[in-house]
């Protein structure tokens, strides 16, 4: 069996300067971002970084968002 690759780190800045922690698991595959400010402790998943920053609307806390991986 083979075993999955490990998951790669990456940080999400906010369009107000925050930043938040993510990974992506198997590369292509999906991501998830913990939000520590949502009161019910819910990640953001996606399918991808590219979509996990798509289509979102003025007011949501990922509007704006950039995405920056680590070296």
């Amino acid at each position: 069996m083979a075993l999955p690759a490990p998951a790669t780190p990456f940080l999400v800045r906010l369009a107000d300067g925050r930043t938040l922690a993510g990974a992506e698991f198997t590369p292509g595959g999906f991501v998830c971002v913990h939000s520590p400010e949502d009161p019910s402790g819910i990640c953001f998943i996606a399918l991808s970084t590219e979509a996990l920053l798509a289509d979102r609307t003025p007011g949501h806390p990922l509007h704006g968002a950039s995405i920056e991986h680590y070296e």
